[in-house]
């Protein structure tokens, strides 16, 4: 049924990662969270441009990537230092060589994940871990010595090519890594002293828990829930060694809106411990998982564009989607930037695309929400001015304000058609662009 809303006046408004267990997960999510937003919840956005680097990306496969990657500015690359430094002083650089290549000649920044112990230097080798032919590759190193020497290597080698590192993956993920908080702040003490010493310039990144998990249902698979464990981590000591906070967003809630009050307590944490002048970025996520009914291509297109833009006005300056070439993710083909083929661009792809060609060097000056989940957000640049404008839940009747001096609209399939003289507009779940 569609509802009648109007709006007359603007301020009316290597391996795979470790998803692949969290899926497994009951999926608890903390009772505080739901799919309405809080009204204590204020956007606002940076007072400058949105950057390309808003559009961070995982690519799995390296076989699967163009030559040149268009419309992605930045790159979270995963490759386990088991893969690198199989045995002790024995190098294998060729699949990293290859990623950074890549992201040189796409002008891309890497943000680089440590993971993965090697058998050799775990201080528990044969413990079971995310993969069962590498055990021990969730324990942290029995030689501190041995993890220095490593990060600097990667540090020499690739200085100014890798320009952030994040110290360790999911890290409240019992396979993923299975030693103490204080033994991981350890190591992130040892990397962040290595890493300034290579380059100064060189951003240090929180480990990325799973922040949309609380511990109750999920004893099984996680130390601490994602919230109570990064609050742990900076007491004990992790705070001083991050340059940037980088949770992964991952939860039940499959409504982008919803995220935001995950990001609201994570920057609360932040305050706590004086890092609230930290770039906040989700280094890993995408929407969906089994416990859900599977999610219709057009819904994930409008998350796409609605998680991107509510990210940046929240404060969030960097989403690393997971994955350019996701294999079937419980049938989650929707998730997938490219088409099963892994030659062509998906819908969603061609979608993820098009949003970055819309927002990218605009800034935004607000986002506004209403009780009944309308939302419009102003874009502006020297020439023009746009809005985004959609309903979190149903189809409403929008009459666009007088005031909007604007010529078409444009769908996320790219779709333009004229503004009726009536100038009623049906808004759905699918944002449309207004310019």
């Amino acid at each position: 049924m569609v509802k009648i809303f109007q709006v007359f006046a603007l301020a009316i408004i290597s391996f795979g990662l470790s998803i692949f267990s969290w899926i497994l997960f009951s999926g608890n999510l903390d009772t505080s969270f739901h799919k309405s937003i809080a009204s204590d919840i204020i956007l606002n956005p940076p007072s400058i441009a949105i950057p390309q680097t808003l559009f961070g990306m995982h690519i799995k496969n390296l076989q699967r990537a163009p030559k040149i990657l268009e419309n992605i500015g930045c790159l979270r690359v995963f490759v386990p230092w088991l893969e690198i430094e199989e045995k002790n002083n024995q190098w294998n650089f060729s699949t990293l060589d290859n990623y950074v290549e890549l992201a040189q000649e796409s002008g891309l920044e890497v943000l680089f994940v440590f993971n993965d112990t090697p058998k050799w230097a775990a201080a528990r080798p044969y413990e079971v871990s995310e993969f069962p032919e590498h055990p021990g590759a969730g324990s942290e190193p029995k030689d501190m010595q041995e993890w220095r020497d490593y990060v600097r290597t990667i540090a020499t080698r690739y200085q100014g090519k890798i320009q952030s590192y994040q110290v360790w993956n999911e890290a409240n993920n019992i396979k993923d890594y299975s030693g103490s908080i204080e033994k991981l702040v350890e190591m992130a003490k040892n990397a962040y002293e290595v890493l300034k010493s290579v380059d100064p310039k060189i951003q240090v990144v929180s480990p990325g828990p799973l922040v949309g998990f609380e511990l109750k249902g999920n004893e099984k698979y996680l130390s601490l829930g994602g919230m109570d464990w990064l609050d742990n981590y900076f007491a004990q000591g992790g705070a001083k060694y991050t340059d940037v906070v980088g949770p992964h967003f991952y939860n039940n809630d499959l409504n982008p809106e919803g995220r935001l009050l995950l990001v609201n307590q994570v920057k609360t944490i932040m305050q706590k411990y004086g890092l609230q002048d930290k770039p906040l970025w989700d280094t890993e996520s995408n929407f969906g998982n089994y416990n859900n009914p599977k999610l219709e291509t057009e819904e994930i297109n409008g998350y796409i564009a609605r998680s991107h833009i509510l990210y940046w006005a929240s404060g969030v300056s960097r989403f690393y989607w997971y994955a350019w070439d996701l294999d079937s993710f419980d049938g989650e083909d929707s998730l997938r930037i490219l088409e099963a083929d892994n030659l062509n661009l998906s819908s969603t792809g061609d979608v993820y695309k098009r949003v970055g060609n819309l927002l990218v060097g605009n800034q935004l000056e607000f986002c506004k929400n209403d009780v009944n989940q309308i939302w419009i957000c102003k874009l502006t640049n020297n020439v023009s001015d746009k809005w985004m404008v959609w309903n979190s839940k149903d189809n409403f009747s929008f009459k666009v304000p007088q005031d909007w001096e604007i010529n078409s609209i444009v769908s996320l399939s790219g779709q333009k058609t004229q503004l009726p003289a009536d100038r009623m507009m049906t808004v759905g779940q699918s944002p449309l662009f207004f310019e």
